[in-house]
């Protein structure tokens, strides 16, 4: 109930409004760049203690805006130790489970210019482009979603998956890169 109480109060000071049944445990930390760049759905629930999920968890859950960045997680969904940064749209939609120690960034953190990344240029030369991840996705421990990725309703991404393209709905795709291996049911 702490753990929950914190989030909401951080959330709030940043002018993001958490939706009702907001649940959370363990340390979350939330860096929204703007007001209302981070929105979160009804009954969301973020776990980062041990005692919440003891698949390993490696950090607390991390929900960052930067620059005109937008997180946008939908009804229903549950996030356990997570990154999601944003400098466009992350958008999940209702009901995406996302396992222990996945990552979710719609962008480089640094230039793929090593000029521009030895100044302090590097910053306004990232390339960032939107995720969309729609409903009832499940995306399995350790995985890794880089920028431009579309997957679509009712897929699957296996465990330790780096997911570089879009993913079609009711398909489950693994590896590195992630590729398709079967239908869902």
């Amino acid at each position: 109930m702490l753990s929950t109480g914190c989030s909401w109060l951080s959330l709030t000071w940043q002018g993001c409004r958490p939706g009702r049944g907001v649940r959370s445990t363990g340390r979350c930390l939330f860096k929204a760049r703007r007001a209302h760049s981070i929105r979160i759905g009804n009954a969301v629930y973020f776990a980062s203690s041990q005692r919440s999920n003891r698949i390993g968890l490696a950090s607390p859950v991390v929900l960052e805006t930067l620059g005109e960045g937008e997180i946008e997680i939908g009804e229903g969904c549950g996030l356990s130790a997570c990154v999601l940064s944003s400098r466009e749209s992350i958008c999940l939609g209702a009901f995406v489970k996302v396992g222990a120690n996945v990552k979710i960034l719609d962008h480089d953190f640094h230039s793929l210019d090593w000029q521009a990344r030895r100044t302090d240029a590097d910053s306004g030369v990232i390339q960032s482009k939107a995720i969309v991840i729609e409903d009832d996705v499940f995306i399995g421990v350790n995985s890794l979603i880089l920028k431009g990725v579309h997957i679509g309703r009712r897929s699957i991404i296996a465990a330790g998956s780096v997911v570089t393209r879009d993913v079609p709905e009711g398909e489950i795709w693994g590896g590195n890169p992630a590729k398709k291996l079967r239908d869902t049911v």
